[in-house]
């Protein structure tokens, strides 16, 4: 039987360019939802990596399954949730995008392989670059088997951001204000925006030019 293995990431241009060019050199199976499951002792896939994947995953899937989670941060600092967004507003340039093993606790298992990245740009070109870096994480994996090692150093765990207003009161920056729209600038994700009385202004497609911000902005009736 050929061997196979599963990709399990939410539905978006950067999974399915990912998927797509996984498609072209293996056996690759893309899932969307939590269907997988069923699917695991049929085809008894010798890897599942979650590539842009939130949901909790069974301590039942992942001890009996080589399972891996692709997570961008520099481990073992920027684990949990929103690290793209988090690291951008610590103003983080330069991180990593790691294959490590998933355990029980998120994002501190051993890391199989890693590669750099940068997080300038909008939300959508760092997707696409981290899609382009998974891409040759999992081939790495896929192919070689390298031996995981473990985590060094301080941690830290992100909590999710849920908010995507804009914070004009905590900084006086303009880079801070551009990094808020830039984090979230992507038709995936909910648009940062501004509450100004009666209305809401949803901000997009910005450039940093020095001392201005150039954007396009929506507004709506609340």
């Amino acid at each position: 039987m050929k061997e196979v293995f599963f990709v399990v990431s939410k539905d978006n241009e950067w999974s399915a360019s990912l998927v797509d060019n996984l498609s072209k050199k293996f056996e690759c199976r893309y899932y969307n939802d939590v269907s997988y499951i069923e699917d695991i002792p049929r085809l008894n896939p010798s890897w599942i990596f979650f590539f842009h994947w939130s949901d909790i995953v069974s301590s039942q899937v992942h001890a009996n399954n080589r399972c891996v989670v692709i997570h961008t941060g520099n481990l073992p600092r920027n684990r949990g949730g929103s690290p793209l967004q988090n690291q951008i507003m610590e103003g983080i340039v330069d991180s990593r995008v790691n294959a490590i093993q998933m355990v029980e606790e998120v994002d501190a298992g051993d890391v199989y392989c890693s590669l750099p990245i940068t997080l300038q740009g909008n939300l959508t070109d760092i997707w696409m670059a981290i899609s382009q870096r998974a891409y040759d994480l999992i081939c790495e994996c896929v192919e070689s088997s390298p031996t995981p090692k473990k985590q060094e150093g301080e941690k830290q765990v992100y909590r999710r951001r849920r908010d995507n207003r804009i914070e004009f009161h905590e900084t006086s920056n303009l880079r801070d204000i551009y990094d808020q729209i830039r984090m979230l600038d992507s038709k995936e994700y909910p648009t940062a925006y501004l509450v100004v009385n009666d209305f809401k202004l949803e901000f997009s497609r910005s450039k940093f030019e020095g001392e201005e911000i150039i954007s396009d902005v929506r507004i709506t009736k609340r």
